[in-house]
């Protein structure tokens, strides 16, 4: 990368080559958008739609069904569509790359660093301890100035409200932004885990969730009217192989012991039978606890059957622990991706403890709500983009890989207009504000080019331009059951 983080090796219309650049793009956007102001005409302070109707108000958000079409329901009573964009604040530790080596050597990948007086901003030690520099945060003390907060995010704001956007998604936000937002619920530190998958039939799960809720402060939210709702964890649910490894586990395992609970119900106390099946030889269910039992004995519907008894559990322990603290706001589930660690009836068996099941789904097919909207249950995406593969950064994969930024734009307009079509829709977050950087994010091998800006606060033009008025005419689509005619 060159000295503004950008690739170095290709040249391109607009490629950032001096501050002045920087500071000059600044004064011609903010003359442009000058006079965007968020439209109180047609929206409800929160951004729900005026026309569509008043709904009962409770002063938070909530779900509701209206002929027979779920929404959101602002908290003023409008019925409202989530258009959020993730990862809102240049606070977000993954905008920064790493710049030492594991061994503590400079990474040989820079033409040059932020000097560090200057943009010590930039620099960060993030999770698990990796040294970072934000090459994003050092372009936006250039572009506005040292004190670059206030002006940085009255034009974001601006852009936002131009592109169509109308909340603030998954991940680092910036609170001195009003608009509606999601939370992430603290995962507890000492929970029994299996693989990447917690065992909520640990008896002290609920106490966990109580000790990490109180730690996190989870009740200062509950009279935000602006906060949506929460998710818990993130892409880590059950399937085979979790079940695998709870099988091959002992007896202290919980999960182990609700597994053969779940066995005696299952087959009416029947151990002999029990025995022929997972070709084990237990004088009680006791003792089957104790045995390794392989995976490949236990037939498909009993596997189905207890992922569904943990989902249930799983996701009524965490509403539990939710409302205790905070009775107002929406269990949005745990972003699982359908068809990675995770399974169909984990996504969907404890859907009753949910006010929406939630998914990160990257695709350019939405197909996933045919599948999941039979359980009549709002459904949200909270992670979804498109990528060109250019300047250095790559994709995330072929079917969201566009030909052109341009493509990136018309991907979002068929994509995100086919799962507004569907009635179990409520919403979705764009992945992410700005680009990853062209050196990777920290700890990972994801380059990606997912932002709507770039890490030079670059909106992308081309792309946004089309995003504007597809974000305008979402709640048509949805109202009407169909996309637009080309």
């Amino acid at each position: 990368m060159d000295r503004y983080g950008q690739y170095l090796h290709q040249d391109w219309p607009g490629k950032v080559s001096s501050d002045a650049q920087l500071r000059r793009e600044y004064a011609e956007e903010a003359a442009k958008l000058a006079d965007i102001t968020f439209d109180g005409d047609t929206y409800d302070r929160y951004g729900g739609l005026k026309s569509l109707g008043r709904h009962s108000a409770t002063g938070y958000f909530r779900l509701e069904k209206v002929d027979g079409r779920w929404w959101f329901v602002t908290p003023a009573g409008h019925l409202y569509l989530l258009k959020a964009v993730d990862a809102f604040s240049e606070e977000e530790w993954g905008y920064g790359t790493l710049y030492k080596n594991s061994d503590g050597s400079p990474r040989e990948v820079f033409e040059e660093l932020p000097d560090p007086d200057r943009f010590a901003a930039a620099y960060a030690v993030v999770e698990q301890g990796l040294h970072t520099v934000s090459f994003l945060k050092a372009n936006l003390m250039r572009k506005y100035g040292d004190d670059y907060k206030d002006k940085w995010r009255d034009i974001t704001r601006r852009r936002l409200i131009d592109w169509g956007f109308n909340a603030q998604g998954k991940w680092h936000r910036d609170p001195a932004v009003t608009m509606p937002y999601i939370e992430r619920a603290p995962t507890p530190t000492d929970v029994i885990k299996v693989l990447w998958a917690i065992d909520p039939f640990d008896p002290d799960f609920s106490a966990k969730l109580d000790r990490a809720f109180i730690d996190f402060g989870l009740r200062r939210f509950r009279t935000d009217p602006w906060l949506i709702g929460y998710f818990f964890e993130n892409e880590r649910g059950w399937n085979r192989d979790v079940v695998a490894a709870v099988l091959r586990s002992n007896a202290e395992l919980p999960a182990k012991r609700a597994f053969v609970h779940y066995l005696a119900d299952a087959y009416d106390d029947d151990l002999a039978r029990v025995n022929e099946i997972l070709g084990t030889n237990a004088q009680s269910f006791r003792a089957l606890a104790d045995e390794s039992i392989e995976i490949n004995r236990l037939p498909s519907t009993d596997l189905r059957a207890f992922i569904t008894q943990a989902s249930k559990v799983y996701f009524r322990e965490v509403r539990n622990a939710l409302q205790k603290h905070d009775p107002h706001h929406l269990f949005l589930g745990s972003c699982l991706v359908p068809t990675w660690r995770t399974s169909p009836e984990w996504n969907a068996g404890g859907a009753e403890f949910l006010d929406a099941i939630s998914f990160d789904w990257y695709s350019n097919s939405a197909d996933y709500l045919r599948q999941y909207g039979v359980h009549d249950k709002p459904i949200v995406n909270l992670e979804y983009s498109f990528c060109h593969p250019d300047r250095g950064l790559t994709s995330h994969n072929n079917s969201i890989t566009a030909t052109s930024i341009a493509n990136r734009g018309e991907m979002h307009k068929a994509f995100i207009e086919a799962q507004a079509a569907s009635p179990v829709f409520v919403g979705s977050a764009w992945f992410l504000h700005y680009d990853q950087p062209v050196t990777r994010k920290p700890g990972s091998t994801e380059a990606f080019n997912m932002g709507l800006v770039n890490q030079q606060d670059q909106p992308y033009h081309d792309m946004t331009d089309l995003m504007r008025d597809t974000n305008r005419n979402l709640e048509a689509v949805h109202l009407q059951g169909s996309t637009p005619e080309r």
